[in-house]
């Protein structure tokens, strides 16, 4: 719902969220060192990145329990669509074991418009429509756009917007340029779909993978505090999209309770009708529970988390008596002695998680539940 020089960064997805749409506000990337490819790896799994390298080389020998699996099981075709190399973040090789069955990367499409780091979200979605058209139905498919990366260049033919001398050839400008380019985009593949009949026997799920824009950096925290007219901090930086779009349902509802990455399987899983038993993965259905929960890990020291009131950033030497905590409400900081509770559930579930990876113990799991693994580590 931002504007800027009286323009619209993003109607169509403000659009969206007004209509038909779940829109969960609170929600927050828990990405390692995969960055992207680590937003995957969680959201489909269920599971925390690997603490030491990009999980999809970590656990590539790994057996998995995933959403797309899952989709599988019950008919679902499964595809993924990738404006870069197949090799980028070793998606080729383990896509099968994640449970997609066909993968579109750049090497089986037009190099027709490149910008930034890989194809144009324009091309992409242009070209998956006559692909989609072919799939067997039901189908999931699944979308890595890549226009609104880092580094947020695109030729002056796709910018918009028009930005004012404060923020002209900065990078905050140039963000907000290809964020604008996505949402346009992302309007003429939804056109696309309806003129297609594949839009109202869809749901369309938008998540954001992680940060845009890094607060560490002087320049950037002080562009985007003076554009949110307010301080530019951790809990802002950490937040991105999630909103699921289910046409004809009359659903506009806006969820507030604390999210991440970690809870996206067995939200859809719910949606979707699926039977997933909880002690099976590590994330919590946001549409049943209201004591959010986000662990963070990797780009903060371990420990962290983010709940419905509060953040707590665990201090970089380990002395938790030099963490920082405040209310996400006021911004005032708060006694860390509250936080005590939320610091050791996270290091548990990370651990808990990172002894389950890295052990492959997944199958063991779907079949006696995290109690035993639990049992199993202590």
């Amino acid at each position: 719902d931002k504007t800027i020089e009286g323009q619209s960064i993003t109607p169509v997805l403000n659009n969206l969220i007004r209509n038909d749409s779940i829109y969960f506000s609170n929600y927050y990337e828990q990405v390692g060192w995969g960055n992207t490819s680590d937003a995957e790896f969680i959201s489909h799994n269920s599971f925390y990145p690997s603490t030491k390298t990009f999980s999809y080389k970590a656990f590539e020998e790994n057996d998995f329990f995933t959403l797309p699996s899952m989709l599988k099981d019950i008919g679902y075709t499964t595809i993924a669509f990738h404006g870069n190399e197949g090799t980028f973040w070793n998606r080729e090789a383990i896509y099968p074991a994640q449970g997609i069955d066909t993968f579109i990367s750049l090497e089986k499409l037009k190099e027709d418009e490149m910008v930034g780091i890989g194809l144009s979200d324009g091309s992409l979605f242009r070209q998956s429509i006559e692909i989609l058209k072919g799939l067997n139905q039901p189908f999931y498919s699944f979308f890595v756009t890549l226009t609104s990366h880092h580094p947020f260049i695109m030729q002056d033919r796709h910018k918009a917007l028009k930005i004012g001398d404060e923020y002209q050839d900065t990078i905050l400008g140039d963000y907000l340029q290809t964020i604008h380019y996505f949402d346009k985009e992302l309007g003429n593949f939804i056109k696309k779909l309806k003129q297609e009949n594949l839009y109202d026997n869809s749901i369309i799920i938008i998540y954001g993978d992680h940060e845009g824009l890094d607060m560490r950096d002087e320049e950037t925290n002080e562009l985007l505090s003076s554009f949110l007219d307010k301080p530019y901090k951790e809990d802002e930086m950490f937040k991105v999209p999630f909103i699921v779009h289910i046409p004809g349902s009359g659903i506009k509802k806006e969820l507030l309770t604390a999210g991440g990455q970690i809870d996206f399987f067995p939200t859809i899983a719910n949606l979707m009708g699926l039977r997933l038993e909880a002690n099976r993965i590590m994330g919590k259905d946001l549409l049943n529970t209201k004591q959010g929960f986000v662990a963070k890990q990797v780009h903060l020291i371990q420990g962290s988390f983010i709940d419905n009131d509060k953040i707590f950033i665990m201090s970089k030497d380990g002395i938790f008596e030099n963490s920082r905590a405040w209310n996400l409400h006021t911004g005032e900081p708060i006694s860390l002695e509250e936080c005590q509770e939320g610091y050791e559930r996270a290091l548990a579930e990370i651990n808990l998680s990172e002894y389950t990876m890295q052990n492959n113990l997944i199958n063991i799991v779907k079949e006696k539940g995290l109690e035993y693994i639990l049992e199993l580590y202590q």
